[in-house]
């Protein structure tokens, strides 16, 4: 039987690919799980109460420890499987937590911010009204540059942070003060910025009218590679070596060479924290000539050989810094360590400035100090 032609019709195509796509999506909805609720941690409230979440819908205790004088804080699981709590008021600072999942300790996974050291923690801050020092204000701002070099003392690339104030202009003929300020064990080069907001405190302190406008250098301060299992013995001391053969026989070159910094030693400082400490005062009062200002938080005091190491500075007045600020808390494990180095300047007659503090081995006690250097230097 003979079949009349029948002319195609150009639509049949586009209707057999959208009934095959919407099969397909009608199977994937059917077969996808149902989306996670949405989690937000931490969530700091204006009255300074901070809540902290987590999604752990199979985990059976949950906690959030670390946060500077609370205890670890136990969480609860609503039907949805979030664990949260609720802490405070805090006082305005930065805070460092973990969380305690079934034992295991892990950052927080909707934190952005994260302290960077061997074992990480997460971070937040509680902003005070009116601001503290710390926290960014409506003021002008100056820049950080991170700036690499061959270092011929690590023979590798190293890093740094550097900080020029508001209305820096490199191709003026002013010339800035500077500040090496020095981080701890186990941080890096930004440390002061990320964690301490040392950019910030200065720029607020210069809008003040606190402090001149300075130039701060961050360098990294691990100038010998930290050892894979963290042991500690006898790396202070070549580390120390190697960091101050770094920071005078290239660092502080490079500085005055690209940016606009004062080469006397009256315009030169060195601060730093627990190891940045120690090395702020080896290698500060071990070379009077560069540096004309000497601070040193929560440090890693010298403790052996200080007549020996220390010779000029002990037998020429006139070599000895005209700051020198030594800082600790009264609940740092340092204390003692810095209580006798303070009682060794005291016996030969060294002028020094001594403060013992509220807090421990922490940021918010650093983050207070450096100011109150600042304010001193440069005068």
């Amino acid at each position: 039987m003979h079949r009349p032609c029948v002319p195609p019709d150009p639509a049949r195509p586009l209707r057999r690919a959208a009934a095959l796509l919407a099969a397909w999506a009608a199977c994937a909805a059917a077969s996808a799980a149902p989306s996670p609720p949405p989690v937000v941690s931490p969530e700091v409230s204006a009255d300074g109460r901070v809540t902290f979440r987590m999604l752990a819908p199979n985990a059976h205790a949950v906690s959030v420890a670390g946060i500077r004088h609370l205890p670890e804080q136990p969480m609860t699981r609503d039907e949805r499987g979030v664990w949260s709590v609720t802490v405070g008021p805090l006082e305005p600072d930065v805070y460092s937590y973990t969380f305690t999942l079934d034992g295991a300790v892990v950052t927080d996974p909707h934190d952005r911010d994260i302290k960077k050291y061997f074992s990480s923690e997460s971070l937040f801050e509680v902003p005070g009204r009116p601001p503290i020092l710390a926290q960014a204000q409506p003021v002008p701002h100056g820049v950080v540059h991170h700036q690499f070099y061959a270092s011929r003392v690590r023979g590798v690339d190293a890093g740094m942070e550097v900080y020029t104030p508001p209305g820096y202009d490199p191709r003026a003929s002013r010339l800035y003060p500077v500040v090496y300020l020095l981080h701890g064990y186990g941080d890096r080069e930004d440390a002061w910025v990320d964690v301490g907001h040392a950019n910030t405190i200065a720029d607020n302190l210069i809008a003040q009218g606190r402090i001149a406008p300075m130039i701060l250098v961050m360098p990294y301060g691990h100038a010998v590679p930290v050892p894979q299992d963290h042991s500690v013995k006898d790396y202070g001391a070549a580390n120390n070596e190697a960091m101050a053969m770094d920071l005078i026989g290239q660092i502080i070159p490079l500085v005055e060479h690209d940016y606009r910094a004062d080469p006397r030693a009256p315009a030169r400082a060195i601060v730093g924290l627990s190891m940045g400490g120690g090395q702020s005062l080896d290698i500060g009062l071990y070379h009077p000539d560069l540096f004309g200002w000497v601070g040193a938080f929560s440090a890693a005091a010298p403790q052996t050989d200080l007549d020996a190491t220390y010779t000029r500075v002990v037998g020429d007045p006139a070599s000895r810094p005209r700051v020198l600020w030594i800082a600790v808390g009264r609940e740092d494990g340092l204390l003692k360590r810095n209580q006798a180095f303070h009682e060794w300047l005291a016996a030969k007659g060294i002028a020094h400035t001594w403060v013992v503090s509220d807090g421990g081995h922490e940021w918010p006690v650093w983050r207070a100090y450096l100011p109150q250097f600042l304010e001193l230097i440069f005068r």
